[in-house]
């Protein structure tokens, strides 16, 4: 940020400011700017699943109570292996109890054993289940309905090798066509997963106060505050990632990260930034671990009018932690680490470390509709304690689908953010408060070539104990994103 100094502060400062430059006040307000909190909520992707089989179809129905099938065990033998082999989850959950109250010698304890696995893999117990299924294999190795079973609940549990060899089974047989297309979207889905994925998006940038200034004609004893810069341009996205499948549901990953802001018209605060994550994982139907170590190369014009141009800003290497936990299928848990050590080109008094971490709670009532809460604290560290602070967070959301096509996300957040301590420009240790209101709005047949433009209103506004680092300000921008 430009300071502007009035002739008589620069005749009368006192010694502690006595070397103290308009330069400096710049950098030093600049500082802040470029410490701001650039970790955001993460909403999770539940894993695509194929096109289940609809095995019901054209059946009919008939109604009869639990004490007319204990009284007909035959009857409840047909019920019970027509559900097992149709799969159908919720008449074997029904029969099972019944089935259990059979005298038995009336029992078969292979449709029992089946029946359990089926309602393992529905509570999600897939250990349970997928053990069942393979005692069962082992006996009936040429019973496909099971086998189809298995190799679904391995699916689901990310042990891809061991599904993949199962589908290629069924393969082999003659299959109804319906099953075997379910096998190749099967077969497919395994394959694509560890395919290079590649994602990435453009956003137009109007900012009306990149300088995050406060109003016009703030003052702090004799100094005044900068004037609101504006900047329009472009706001840009990609990302590569890779991941290798080891089995049993370990893998290892790469990640390519890219974003920058390119500002035509005040091109001094352009800036650039890409890191590249390589690291290991763990996931099956329940919850995802990864551990990424990365570096990160930041590229800034400086904040400066002296300069437009680009150049090295700061680097960083750390390491990032996340994992994301299935508590029922309607809600998931995820929390989020990173460490990482900073240095600077320039500005090397910002050297230092922070520690960075979100735990987060996601609610799904039905597929049309989300809720999530979070928290984030943040503790940043660099050489010049003025510098160093602590910023604890929390933010909540909700993102809906309408039936008319319109999709919307709301979310709001607050921080207080505390420095450690007083900035030697002005003897005052700053504290802030920090709000954001976000609201987007899209509609999902409005879209070309996989591209579905998203409005986006934000709003921010910080509250500081120092009048010069109070501000709000509104933005309205278009975002344009594509998964290739």
């Amino acid at each position: 940020m430009k300071k502007i100094v009035s002739t008589l502060l620069i005749l009368t400062s006192n010694l502690a400011f006595a070397e103290t430059t308009p330069a400096q006040l710049q950098e030093k307000m600049d500082n802040q700017r470029m410490q701001k909190n650039l970790h955001t909520l993460e909403k999770p992707e539940p894993q695509a699943k194929p096109q289940a089989v609809n095995a019901q179809a054209h059946r009919q129905s008939i109604s009869i109570s639990s004490q007319q099938l204990l009284q007909q065990p035959e009857l409840l033998n047909s019920a019970m292996l027509t559900a097992l082999v149709t799969n159908h989850t919720e008449n074997v959950q029904f029969l099972l109890p019944i089935y259990q109250q059979l005298p038995a010698s009336k029992q078969n304890s292979e449709v029992v054993q089946w029946a359990e696995a089926v309602n393992a893999k529905a509570k999600q117990n897939y250990s349970e289940a997928i053990k069942g299924y393979r005692q069962l294999l082992a006996k009936y190795p040429e019973n496909q309905p099971i086998r189809m079973q298995l190799a679904v609940a391995l699916f689901e549990n990310r042990e891809n090798e061991a599904a993949e060899a199962q589908f290629y089974k069924l393969q082999a047989d003659k299959l109804p066509q319906e099953i075997a297309n379910a096998v190749n979207s099967y077969l497919e889905a395994i394959g694509k997963q560890d395919q290079w994925s590649f994602q990435g998006g453009l956003t137009y940038l109007n900012d009306p106060n990149i300088n995050n200034a406060p109003n016009a004609g703030t003052t702090y004893g004799n100094w005044t505050a900068p004037k609101k810069e504006s900047a329009q341009g472009v706001g840009f996205h990609f990302e590569a990632d890779k991941k290798w499948s080891w089995g049993n549901g370990f893998f290892h990953e790469f990640r390519l990260n890219g974003n920058g802001k390119y500002y035509w018209n005040n091109k001094k605060y352009n800036e650039y930034s890409l890191r590249e994550s390589l690291g290991l994982g763990y996931q099956n139907a329940k919850q995802k671990i990864t551990l990424l170590p990365f570096f990160e190369q930041m590229w800034y014009a400086g904040g400066s009018s002296q300069t437009e141009s680009t150049k090295r800003y700061s680097n960083a290497g750390g390491v990032n932690a996340r994992w994301q936990y299935w508590i029922t299928p309607q809600w998931q848990s995820a929390i989020s680490y990173e460490y990482a050590e900073q240095r600077y080109t320039r500005r090397q008094h910002l050297d230092g470390n922070y520690h960075f971490i979100a735990p987060s709670l996601y609610f799904y009532p039905n597929s049309r509709q989300y809720w999530f809460v979070g928290a984030n604290f943040n503790r940043t560290s660099p050489r010049d304690l003025d510098d160093s602070f602590i910023r604890r967070g929390v933010s909540i959301g909700w993102g809906q689908e309408w039936k008319n096509g319109l999709s919307t996300q709301l979310s709001a957040s607050y921080a207080r953010k505390q420095y450690r301590a007083p900035m030697p420009i002005f003897q005052i240790t700053q504290r802030n408060s920090e709000y954001g209101v976000q609201a987007s709005i899209w509609h999902r047949a409005l879209h070309f070539k996989g591209i579905t433009p998203r409005l986006t209103w934000q709003y921010n506004k910080v509250k500081s104990n120092h009048s010069f680092y109070s501000y709000d300000k509104n933005r309205v921008y278009i975002e344009f994103s594509h998964t290739f």
